[in-house]
């Protein structure tokens, strides 16, 4: 082989690279973020919010195909498409959210898709979206985030199925799941809280904050005023602070294996039912929907089957699970 011909050849090598790059970059923004993010930004005025959808996001972060050739066009990679979708997951920092609804909460319809400055003072519902954006952006770094109050257009039935069905994957990919405890002050009075004992927090009793809590790869949870209940300097992300994690273990009875790092599948299936089996979601068959993570498994989402929905979330489980404990729970 000739001088030329080795040319060639690297540079049909790094043309391919680039063109590996542009395609993970576009499958990595329609399959594995939200459909639409609130962008977080700062004025002289505060802080300012609009919602976004993933065209957004992909002219928001066009340039980072060409990073990522750049950086690693002369390392020599293994698993070339891997390492390129462990960059974009770094790169696309979104912070996640999970609390309990209260009665009036900002929907798909309230948000706007221009820059503005809520004044939360004024408008109470605002107040807990307010803060949770704040917290993202100022101690997570995070200019994008999810709430599943104001992101998913609930009237477009294709867009709350495919939101319901990604869920547990988006709450996986987030940079941070920053978790509000209205009632809980402060660690103290999170030490008090036990099943069949002092009253727990409400969010330990919803079906959706069970994936909400195993689901990300990092956690943050902050009390009734807003307060880190583990300060931020002692850890970013409460999944490696045994503190609060042994705590939590005691209140739903989960692993503190399982609380550090949760593998989703229908392994387990009894003890993984028990976690959820004092949980209540408000329509019933979200009973169901909120466990299609946690086992890893497809269901389709219809609204008005009522229990149907958990017999079919069954039936789909053990497809895969053979045991004979299968119900014993």
């Amino acid at each position: 082989m000739d001088d030329s011909d080795s040319i060639g050849a690297s540079e049909t090598n790094d043309n391919d690279f680039r063109d590996l790059a542009e395609e993970v970059f576009d499958e990595y923004i329609v399959n594995e973020i939200p459909i639409r993010l609130i962008h977080i930004s700062n004025d002289d005025q505060g802080l300012n919010f609009k919602l976004v959808d993933r065209n957004f996001v992909k002219e928001h972060f066009k340039s980072i195909p060409d990073k990522i050739y750049r950086e690693f066009c002369n390392e020599t990679l293994v698993d070339r498409e891997g390492r390129i979708r462990e960059r974009m997951k770094e790169t696309f920092k979104y912070a996640i959210f999970s609390h309990r609804w209260l009665f009036s909460e900002p929907s798909y319809q309230d948000m706007p898709t221009e820059p503005m400055r809520v004044q939360a003072e004024l408008e109470p519902k605002w107040k807990k979206l307010q803060e949770f954006c704040r917290k993202a952006k100022v101690d997570h770094g995070c200019e994008f985030a999810w709430s599943d109050t104001c992101c998913i257009d609930k009237t477009r039935s294709a867009e709350l199925d495919e939101s319901i069905r990604s869920m547990f994957r988006w709450y996986r990919n987030s940079h941070i799941c920053i978790v509000h405890l209205s009632g809980t002050e402060d660690l103290a009075a999170l030490e008090r809280q036990r099943r069949g004992g002092t009253k727990i927090d409400v969010w330990f009793t919803r079906g959706w904050t069970l994936q909400e809590l195993l689901a990300p790869s990092q956690i943050k949870f902050y009390g009734t005023n807003w307060q880190p209940l583990v300060p931020l300097y002692d850890s970013k992300s409460d999944r490696v602070s045994d503190t609060i994690m042994r705590k939590i273990e005691k209140i739903t009875n989960i692993p503190l294996r399982d609380l550090k790092s949760f593998s989703p599948g229908t392994n387990r299936v009894p003890e993984k039912m028990l976690w959820a089996s004092k949980r209540r979601t408000t329509r019933v068959e979200d009973i169901a929907y909120c466990l299609i993570g946690i086992f890893d498994v497809s269901l389709m989402i219809a609204y008005g089957e009522g229990n149907r929905a958990f017999f079919r979330l069954m039936e789909e489980i053990m497809k895969r699970y053979d045991k004979w404990d299968v119900f014993l729970w």
